[in-house]
């Protein structure tokens, strides 16, 4: 439980998300009560994206509502992905949204994102937050080539403690994802690990040959239904016809 973000309710037994109250408690202690900083000025926060597509406008949208509960202004910068990407490049940004899927399941690829010397301005790499803390780099240095053993849990766990304090990324929500597959479609579970898992699925021929013919079996009764009703169609224009023939 992140104890910044919930706080525990003994009374329920489980964790209960901290209010927005809170929230706008915290800010009047840094100085911004309401929104509104010494100068008498509302907080504004650049959000620099490169959603530019309508679909993700309400996404925008709703962050901007979440923000103003607070009392704070939030400033979209929308631009193109390759303005985006320099304005990441250069640090010129106070808020981004960002993504990663991982390359191998383990939490240093992860982890490594926010390892200081991987700085994007400063060296370039993946740390797009610019995040540098001295006893977070020194820990994963020692973490990162240890074997998957409790002293190498233990160091993970003092690193997720440091990044819920300091908070160089909103841990704000993970996508859940549903596939809907035919049973001889195997190895299609959906995850966020990582995007290369076509190599693992795997196709049932004998089972799929089978369940189609099961299911693709002619259906006589209908045909049958539609001659009827045309023979029953056509039964007063024949006996219309003989009785012009008759009169004639």
């Amino acid at each position: 439980m992140n104890p910044f973000v919930y706080r525990w309710d003994a009374a329920r037994g489980r964790p209960i998300r901290r209010s927005v109250e809170e929230a706008r408690q915290l800010l009047a202690e840094a100085g911004y009560p309401g929104g509104y900083g010494p100068d008498g000025k509302p907080l504004e926060i650049r959000f620099v994206n490169g959603w530019a597509g309508a679909e993700l406008r309400p996404r925008l949208d709703f962050l901007t509502k979440q923000f103003r509960k607070l009392g704070i202004r939030l400033v979209a910068e929308t631009t193109d992905w390759n303005r985006f990407q320099e304005k990441v490049r250069a640090g010129n940004y106070q808020m981004i949204a960002w993504g990663w899927a991982a390359d191998y399941p383990d939490p240093e690829n992860f982890l490594f994102l926010l390892y200081g010397p991987n700085s994007r301005t400063r060296g370039g790499s993946e740390n797009n937050a610019n995040y540098a803390n001295p006893e977070f780099d020194r820990l994963f240095e020692q973490m990162r080539h240890m074997e998957n053993t409790p002293q190498r849990l233990a160091i993970l766990h003092r690193m997720d403690r440091l990044l819920r304090r300091d908070a160089p990324w909103i841990f704000g929500y993970h996508d859940i994802a549903f596939n809907l597959v035919h049973e001889w479609y195997r190895n299609a579970y959906p995850h966020a690990m990582a995007t290369n898992a076509l190599k693992y699925r795997r196709i049932d021929p004998e089972l799929r040959s089978g369940r189609r013919q099961e299911w693709n079996r002619p259906r006589w009764i209908p045909l049958l239904v539609v001659a009827v009703v045309l023979a029953l169609a056509v039964v007063p224009a024949v006996w219309a016809a003989m009785r012009h023939l008759r009169e004639a």
